[in-house]
């Protein structure tokens, strides 16, 4: 008997709604473009939802889940702390989760997958005081980042399937539930709690910050030598004039 080997790594659009907003549809569309050709895509969504028009056309895989996931911030959160949900991707070593506020632009997600990393996400920090800073507040963001301990944003994440499992698993054998956001668990807490943080392996906020900005574009690209990451997360919240051009030159 031979093992079916794992996939490398899929994309999980999670999606709530029967129709995209324009926003919506620029980074459905984009991921389309840049990914779908040499990755699966697959839809998350809840029970019973007639999918957009333009998903329905391009035929992915979907994974359906229970309604009360979908209804709220922290229905979601749920969802993507609980071990029911990486099962379902166990034919693959990582996904690459891709909410329709992301942007990426260019196709590094195998690179991404084989620097062995068990989490990757956009390095932001949680003062205001980091929102929106201009490329001339990139000393500022610097300190910040250095002096803190940045959440790595789950809205364009990449995740080992694997580890997910058991360090959830660890993590439930000692508490009952996580109810924060649930990208604290896989990077602050992660830090934090021990034995957590034997299990799962992140990047630094400079390496992390190749993979995608999230708040403060401009003095994350000025501290990148202006060089772009691989994607972005909410970049129609943070600073859309800094994202306009580059948006639209895709």
């Amino acid at each position: 008997m031979t093992l079916k080997s794992k996939e490398l790594v899929a994309v999980v659009i999670p999606v709530y709604k029967s129709t995209m907003s324009d926003l919506e549809l620029i980074a459905y569309r984009q991921c389309m473009r840049i990914l779908s050709g040499q990755h699966k895509i697959i839809i998350v969504s809840p029970e019973g939802l007639q999918l957009p028009a333009e998903i329905q056309q391009n035929q992915h895989d979907t994974e359906v889940f229970e309604e009360r996931y979908f209804k709220d911030i922290a229905g979601y959160n749920d969802l993507m702390v609980s071990r029911q949900f990486y099962r379902r991707f166990t034919d693959f070593e990582y996904i690459l989760i891709y909410q329709l506020d992301a942007f990426v632009f260019q196709d590094s997600l195998h690179e991404w997958c084989r620097m062995g990393f068990d989490y990757v996400g956009a390095p932001s920090l949680q003062d205001d005081a980091f929102l929106n800073l201009g490329a001339e507040a990139k000393d500022k963001l610097r300190l910040g980042m250095e002096q803190s301990k940045p959440v790595l944003n789950g809205g364009l994440s990449l995740r080992k399937v694997r580890t997910m499992l058991r360090y959830l698993s660890v993590y439930n054998f000692f508490y009952p539930r996580w109810t924060g956001n649930e990208d604290k668990l896989f990077c602050l807490d992660a830090r934090r709690l021990k034995p957590m943080q034997l299990f799962i392996k992140i990047p630094d906020w400079q390496t992390a910050m190749d993979f995608a900005f999230e708040k403060s574009p401009a003095a994350c690209y000025a501290l990148k030598n202006q060089r772009l990451p691989f994607g972005c997360h909410a970049w129609e919240r943070y600073d859309r004039t800094f994202w306009k051009p580059f948006i639209e030159e895709v």
